[in-house]
Parts: C-alpha cells; structure tokens; sequence
C-alpha cells in the first residue's frame, strides 16, 4: 500500500431508524446508537446502561424493557452493526451480478466496512471480550464472520449456476480464502498500528489484487 494516512477523528457510524419507523423503532435505533458509543469508549464491564439512556433519551426502564440487559443491547449493537456487512452480498446475490464485477463489490464493501475506525475499535473489543465472554464473541462469529462466509459461497454456488465458473462443494472454503486475501493485509496493519489507516484507494488495489488471483491464480489473466 502507498497511500497510508494518519487517523481523523472519528464519530462511530450512526445507527438510525428506518425511514417509516414507528415511535419504538426510532427509540430503539437511539438506544441502539448510544450503546455503541458508550462501549466503544469504556469497554464492556466499565459501560453504565444509565450513560446509554443519559445520551439516548428515554428511561432505563424502557431500555431494559427493550433489549432485557448490557449484553443483550450488546449484542443487539453487534448484531446491527453485521448487517451493515452482510448487506453487499445480498444485493449481489439477487442481481445475480457477474462474478468478477460481484466479488469487486463484495470485496471493497467488506474491507472498507473493516477498516473504518469504529469497526478497528469493535473488533478490537470482541477480541478483548472472547477469554471472559465466549458466548458473545461466538454471537459475533455467528452474525458475522460466519454469516458472511455463508452468504458469499451462497453467491459463488449462484455464479457458478450461471457457468461463470466452475463447480464446487467447497465454495465456503473458498470464500474465505477470498475474504482472508481481502482483509489480511489491510486490517492487521491497521490493528497493529494506530497511524495506519487504509484509504479507498488502498482498499481497491487489495481487492483488485484478491480477485485477480482468486479467479485467476499465478497465471495473471484477467
């Protein structure tokens, strides 16, 4: 990578209702928003559910009411925060989109959802978490990186339907291949290294060069 930026300051990305939303899903989508600060600044034992309803709005009983207690609106954070993932390959599922332009998309959209500074924060918090809470860092593998691993063999077997490539019964296996030579080489610098943050450009040279060799191998085509 040539283009490696200092950090800016940022906010967590906002969570927000839908459009339509009723009284309760807008409440819902406050609390949802607040959980995330508040873990991501104090970690999960320091977070105070009462500092939640205090940037939220509300009232505790309405928040306990909700989502019952600090691990349950954990991991219903969590659980939002995945869809935000997962999103890209259902879109390319349906549209049944061509496997090199699809696995482009798949590819810039995961990476770039793993880099940005909240999600470097998060992952760093999962991990943190896993020895003491092992049933939330399996829920986090759960909605997660094994919901995306599905969801792009689940694309793979469509492409391959379609004679785009061959046929496999190890498309998951793939996958994650693919998955691993997408984030490998942006994440775990930016783990490592508060200064290091991938721009877009970096995110699109990996992808580039995951698709070329997942389709592709050593021999170059493409």
């Amino acid at each position: 990578m040539n283009s490696i930026q200092k950090p800016k300051a940022s906010a967590p990305a906002a969570i927000k209702a839908p459009e339509g939303a009723s009284r309760a899903e807008i409440r819902r989508a406050a609390f949802l928003e607040a959980a995330q600060e508040v873990f991501l600044e104090q970690g999960f034992e320091a977070a105070n559910m009462s500092e939640i309803v205090r940037q939220a709005g509300g009232s505790l009983a309405t928040l306990y009411s909700q989502f019952g207690d600090k691990e349950g609106i954990f991991l219903a954070m969590l659980e939002t925060r995945m869809k935000e993932v997962t999103a890209t390959l259902e879109v390319e599922l349906q549209a049944h989109t061509p496997v090199e332009e699809g696995l482009r998309r798949i590819g810039e959209q995961f990476a770039g959802k793993l880099v940005q500074p909240n999600s470097l924060e998060l992952y760093r918090l999962i991990v943190g978490m896993a020895k003491k809470y092992p049933d939330i860092a399996a829920t986090f593998m759960k909605l997660g990186p094994n919901k995306v691993r599905a969801g792009l063999a689940a694309y793979l077997q469509d492409r391959a339907d379609a004679g785009e490539i061959p046929q496999s019964d190890q498309y998951e296996t793939l996958g994650s291949l693919f998955l691993d030579m997408v984030r490998s080489p942006l994440q775990s610098r930016a783990l490592l290294d508060a200064n290091v943050r991938p721009t877009e450009d970096d995110v699109r040279t990996s992808v580039d060069r995951a698709v070329c060799m997942f389709l592709y191998g050593l021999s170059g085509k493409h």
